[in-house]
């Protein structure tokens, strides 16, 4: 790679892209407007709700396997701002049309079912690309590897279904900011898979308990230690609150720094740079659900209004990923301090 197009992120990082992550939550509330009585025409009310929280969280999925395979159908599109904007509206519509096929002809009850085909799908595309880095299909051309992917994915997620229902998604929160701000490369550098996946995965899940054991310490999770079933790992459940703090620190973490190219954190040596990013992340969706929650008081009076506001969070998931991987905010290779090598950790001992 050239040096001179290496960039050393400063303030001015963090700045250019502000306006990028102020829109997130612009475009998330219009989204949270637009959705659900827009579905109210193919379901009911409460049914509504929930695909419009599948149209994001699926539909950023849909954004992130374009974006892996080289932002595919629209890789000859040279124009990148007319690209991205192909790409948002391939995405939701397909995921739009996802769920009304679900409720409206094979007549599945999404409220039941949409958050464990949702997190299970994010479980498997986690496992094969962002921490198993497609380890599984070495020297396959990146759209053939989508849908072998994705293949992988829906046979997956519907064994999981079928056998423990839904896999505990809190490990969202730890991986993508830790992931995009190198912690993992920094941490199992120089280790190859699979070992390198039976490593991160104990990390997240080490992370992902003392998530919810701090929550259930606060009085905002009710740890629940009698499975259902065999191999059911029901954790429990949060409070409204909680859900809703979790559903901002799975739409405003990965986003967030990956547009501002993780400044002021990547001026920190790993593995500290990661660790105070994580738990900045933390913290300021802690203080964004404290201000939504007044706001969503006024907005929707009665008992649903922590509800919609969760609704309203989890519409940051597609805008955050839309904007990295269909518009490429923040995409310029840069160095982490002490790094050597952008994207990558193995020639630092």
């Amino acid at each position: 790679m050239n040096q001179t197009s290496v960039q050393i992120p400063t303030s001015r990082s963090f700045l250019v892209a502000l306006p990028w992550v102020i829109m997130i939550l612009v475009f998330a509330f219009l989204s949270w407007l637009f959705w659900e009585p827009f579905l109210s025409m193919f379901m009911d009310a409460e049914s509504a709700q929930y695909a419009s929280i599948g149209i994001s969280t699926m539909g950023a999925y849909l954004v992130s396997i374009f974006g892996i395979a080289g932002q595919w159908p629209f890789q000859k599109v040279e124009n990148r701002w007319v690209k991205g904007i192909l790409l948002i509206l391939l995405a939701k519509v397909i995921a739009a049309a996802f769920w009304i096929v679900l409720v409206r002809f094979l007549h599945v009850n999404i409220v039941m079912w949409a958050f464990p085909i949702i997190s299970n799908s994010w479980l498997i595309l986690a496992a094969t690309s962002f921490i198993g880095g497609d380890a599984h299909l070495p020297n396959i051309p990146p759209v053939r590897k989508m849908f072998l992917n994705l293949l992988i994915a829906v046979g997956g997620t519907i064994v999981l279904l079928r056998t423990i229902v839904i896999f505990p998604s809190t490990w969202f929160a730890m991986l993508q900011p830790i992931i995009i701000t190198g912690g993992l490369a920094y941490l199992f550098r120089r280790v190859k898979q699979p070992t390198f996946s039976i490593l991160s995965w104990s990390l997240l899940l080490g992370l992902m308990w003392i998530f919810v054991s701090v929550a259930s310490w606060l009085g905002h999770f009710t740890i629940d230690h009698n499975a259902p079933q065999f191999w059911t790992w029901n954790l429990g459940a949060g409070s409204a609150e909680f859900n809703l703090f979790f559903a901002f620190t799975c739409g405003l973490n990965f986003a967030v720094f990956a547009c501002t190219q993780a400044w002021p954190f990547c001026r920190i040596r790993q593995p500290w740079g990661t660790t105070i990013a994580l738990l900045s992340v933390l913290t300021w969706c802690y203080l964004i659900t404290l201000a939504i929650i007044p706001l969503f008081n006024t907005l929707v009076p009665g008992d649903t209004s922590l509800w919609q506001a969760q609704v309203f969070a989890w519409h940051t998931v597609f805008w955050g990923f839309s904007w990295v991987y269909c518009f490429g905010i923040g995409q310029q290779p840069y160095l982490w301090k002490g790094q050597k090598t952008p994207g990558t950790w193995d020639d630092v001992d």
